[in-house]
């Protein structure tokens, strides 16, 4: 091993230094590789000879949507096995990275390429080097002193048809690109999308529909779908305001809610739990407002349905509704026609508690879509809002792709 570290890194580099340099013997076992790095294992597999190299993959398409590798590496491998005479084999599930050249043995992390990129210095190492292979791995390799006798790893052969399958699960069901992944995951990590809404609270909007013809405005049918008045279920000067239920949904919002123009409102990661402390304080103080408010509203509304009923009186007595002739007659007495008038208002009108019951704290956090983050408008109003929001990606394990340039204005993850 020289002046090498045993703790180490496992690039595509080092990886394809091990395989060129295999003279004798080459075993590589792992999820999936890389392109690069299967036309380096395919020439060396036809230099060294059938006998002498050892493949195992897995064949799970989820192994390409992660970015374990890709599924053209798969292809050249079985192909190449195939013009040898010998197999690809597989492993289900396997989820560790192995290189044996000769007597040099790498043990590895592969990196899932949609949650991170890859390592790249000695300061982040993901695999161990040692200078001879242990004999327990060789033999449940099969290539141990029993051969394939003791061999449990890679028993099944990757068969074409398996590979086409796999090419066809990823055709219906591509990977995503694994820099905007990535991305998307730095920003999950930095906020979320939230949905914060008083719901049935706003008892000083509420209205009452009233039909044109409750107050003899309309005579024909058109006229009266078309026309029609609202009356304020309570006024102003009633004291069953809301008020100081929106104050404090007021008050959370400018406490842990950032506007995005165009796009929403997010909470940060960091503020989140807080802020779900404050919405269950909010919702405890709704359902005290529920309980305090109801017998008071229902007051209010009977009052002013006797005072609506009163002012819309006369003009039903002149002007009776025509639908109310089916049950009313033509002739029908002001007792009979207010008794119908008090009946239809207060239906409209329904109970306090009713209202009260609808009264609700509606909170639903979304994650960063994919096409958010492929849109450069956005990167740019998620920074301006947000202006620490580089140093905010900094904390987490989750770096742009190759390119530090790109539109989406990322930096590299510290590590």
């Amino acid at each position: 091993m020289g002046t090498e570290q045993a703790i180490t890194v496992a690039s595509e580099a080092t990886i394809l230094a091990m395989i060129q340099g295999a003279q004798e013997r080459l075993i590589v076992l792992a999820p999936g590789l890389t392109r690069s790095v299967a036309a380096c294992l395919s020439r060396r597999w036809q230099e060294l000879g059938p006998d002498c190299v050892t493949v195992i993959l897995d064949l799970d398409p989820e192994v390409y949507r992660l970015g374990y590798g890709e599924v053209e590496a798969l292809k050249v491998l079985e192909q190449t096995a195939a013009e040898l005479g010998t197999m690809l084999q597989r492993q289900p599930g396997i989820r560790i990275g192995l290189v044996l050249a000769d007597n040099r043995t790498l043990i590895y992390s592969p990196t899932p390429l949609l949650i991170e990129a890859g390592p790249s210095s000695a300061q982040t190492p993901n695999a161990v080097l040692l200078e001879s292979p242990p004999p327990r791995v060789l033999a449940e390799l099969g290539r141990g002193e029993n051969g394939v006798k003791e061999q449990v790893i890679g028993l099944d052969k990757a068969r074409r048809g398996d590979i086409e399958a796999v090419g066809k699960d990823l055709k219906q069901n591509p990977p995503l690109k694994f820099d905007i992944a990535r991305t998307v995951r730095v920003f999950n990590a930095a906020f979320e999308f939230v949905e914060f809404e008083l719901k049935g609270c706003f008892l000083s909007r509420r209205t009452v529909p009233i039909p044109s013809d409750l107050m003899g405005l309309a005579k024909d049918p058109r006229t009266q779908r078309l026309l029609t008045s609202h009356f304020k279920l309570v006024g102003e000067e009633e004291n069953v305001s809301e008020e100081r239920v929106i104050r404090l949904k007021k008050w959370i919002c400018d406490r842990y809610l950032i506007t995005l123009p165009k796009y929403g409102t997010v909470v940060l990661r960091t503020n989140k739990p807080d802020f779900e402390v404050a919405v269950k304080a909010l919702r405890r103080y709704v359902t005290r407002f529920q309980r305090q408010i109801v017998d008071k509203l229902q007051k209010v509304m009977d009052a002013n349905r006797k005072s609506l009923v009163t002012a819309l009186t006369p003009a039903v007595v002149a002007n009776p509704p025509a639908r109310w002739k089916r049950f009313l007659g033509n002739h029908a007495s002001k007792g009979d026609l207010t008794a119908t008038l008090e009946s239809e208002i207060e239906k409209a009108f329904g109970s306090a508690e009713s209202l009260v019951s609808k009264m609700d704290v509606f909170v639903l956090f979304k994650g960063v879509t994919y096409e958010s983050l492929s849109d450069p408008d956005f990167i740019k109003t998620a920074r301006k809002a947000i202006p620490l929001l580089k140093q905010l990606h900094e904390e987490y394990d989750a770096a742009r792709g190759q390119d530090d340039s790109d539109a989406s204005g990322l930096a590299p993850a510290k590590r």
